[in-house]
């Protein structure tokens, strides 16, 4: 796989997170992959080349000025700040526009998605950002068609997502289009995430609602049931664990994780069986059996449910993503190596 640069623009001030988030997340994939899959070049839209946090306590230096990026570029990211939300640039929405026809990817963190509306970029498209800023973006940009609720959106090309932690949400969702599950998962799990967060899932977190509740025994049970997937989960055991009667289980678990316990535990199932699918990790009926699922059957009905297609097709199709990535990183090797061959000029 050839390195993929990305082009993180900064409209300083900036919300630290927003930007340093992402950053960890590719510069973690390298170092997992243990090798350059991401190249990241920061710039800026200010006169200088000092990026300000909006906290006054950290600052960032950017390579230069967004005008002075050269050829191409496989992803650009935007990030900006609350106050800078409504910067009027028009140079930058004029460089946004030409880069959006040229680049894989476009996206925004939080309330860098005004900026890409001010550039007329979000015209007819479904995008999101912050839930706190949401009406306003609506109300600003009524040409753009607003979700409320998503963690990240994406139309076409543009990627916009919610505020702080979701950028790196987004930053994975790029990770996973580019490198699969399993090295997405892997990032995740270095950087201490408690659960990797699909596009479609809420801002507004039944999960925070639950840790910031009395009912704090259902989140210990939620890492439970991750470590014991292979164990009997029954409604009637999980209730028992954490002393509840099954029927205000049933409604305590449903209210706060947004999902009943037989359909969580079935969720946690099929993301353990894919994971080790992708990694090739045995038969169907040894993964079935070691994530909890009764037999191979019971897994394949799962996956249909769930995915849409059959585990077995599910590893075909890793199987050859792997193997695509295999022969273009060998490919890749190979041009390096070529001899530079010199004809006489006969003429």
């Amino acid at each position: 796989m050839l390195s993929r640069r990305i082009i993180v623009v900064t409209v300083p001030p900036v919300d630290e997170l927003d930007l340093v988030g992402p950053l960890q997340v590719f510069n973690s994939v390298n170092r997992l992959a243990r090798r350059t899959i991401y190249t990241i070049e920061v710039v800026t839209s200010a006169d200088g080349l000092t990026v300000e946090g909006e906290s006054g306590v950290l600052k960032f230096v950017a390579a230069h000025h967004f005008t002075r990026v050269e050829g191409a570029c496989d992803s650009v990211l935007l990030v900006c700040g609350l106050s800078t939300r409504l910067v009027r640039d028009e140079s930058l929405s004029a460089w946004l526009n030409t880069m959006a026809g040229k680049v894989r990817r476009l996206g925004a963190v939080c309330v860098g998605s005004f900026l890409l509306a001010e550039a007329g970029l979000l015209n007819g498209r479904r995008a999101t950002t912050h839930w706190k800023f949401g009406r306003e973006l609506a109300t600003r940009y009524p040409g753009v068609r607003v979700e409320h609720e998503p963690l990240w959106v994406k139309d076409g090309n543009i990627y916009t997502s919610a505020g702080i932690s979701a950028g790196i949400d987004l930053a994975l969702a790029w990770v996973e289009e580019d490198c699969g599950a399993g090295l997405a998962h892997e990032a995740a799990r270095e950087l201490v995430l408690f659960l990797r967060r699909p596009g479609g899932q809420p801002q507004l977190s039944v999960s925070l609602a639950s840790q910031a509740s009395e009912m704090s025994s259902i989140g210990e049970l939620q890492i439970w049931i991750a470590e014991h997937l292979q164990t009997r989960l029954s409604v009637e055991d999980l209730a028992g664990r954490i002393a509840m009667s099954v029927r205000n289980f049933e409604r305590v678990f449903t209210r706060e994780v947004g999902a009943t316990p037989s359909h969580y535990v079935l969720q946690m199932r099929v993301e353990a069986a894919r994971r080790r699918l992708e990694r090739n990790g045995g038969g169907l009926k040894h993964v079935a059996s070691s994530v909890g699922f009764g037999n191979a059957d019971v897994m394949r009905r799962a996956f249909i449910r769930l995915l849409g297609v059959t585990p077995r097709r599910y590893r075909d199709l890793a199987e050859h993503r792997r193997r695509v990535t295999t022969e273009a990183d060998t490919l890749s090797r190979e041009r390096r190596h070529l001899p530079i061959w010199r004809t006489k000029n006969t003429s």
